[in-house]
């Protein structure tokens, strides 16, 4: 399932040349958010993981699929109605051309607070 342009939207790619930074908006109406939780919307870990992907993808001008998960740390609770801009930073990426794999590392930011940190491999479609 792609999430872009439905539970998010980005709002600003930048770089400094040492790492990529996508602002991010969440879209509180998404029916996402109805179920998880109902009067308490929280955005699903699954999710994360997913627009992490999808933001990716957007900088390497491909399609991947995850093919493994090293390491994966919710910090803590992002909500969409108190902090529906959020920030993406891939710090860290390797590319291995022979395997069409890439390792990242990824920090979820929200109001300047450390919300997730990620670090998994993606594998190129065929």
């Amino acid at each position: 399932m792609i999430l872009r342009d439905s539970l998010y939207t980005i709002r600003q790619r930048t770089t400094d040349g040492k790492a990529v930074r996508f602002d991010i908006v969440l879209n509180a109406e998404h029916a996402i958010f109805r179920a998880h939780f109902p009067g308490e919307p929280v955005t699903p870990g699954v999710c994360i993981l997913q627009m992490a992907k999808e933001l990716l993808e957007e900088e390497l001008h491909g399609c991947y699929e995850i093919q493994s998960v090293k390491n994966v740390k919710f910090l803590a609770v992002i909500s969409p109605v108190e902090t529906p801009l959020v920030t993406f930073t891939i710090g860290k990426m390797a590319h291995d051309e022979s395997d069409q794999t890439v390792k990242a590392q990824l920090t979820v930011e929200g109001d300047g607070k450390p919300m997730a940190k990620i670090s998994f491999t993606l594998k190129k479609k065929d």
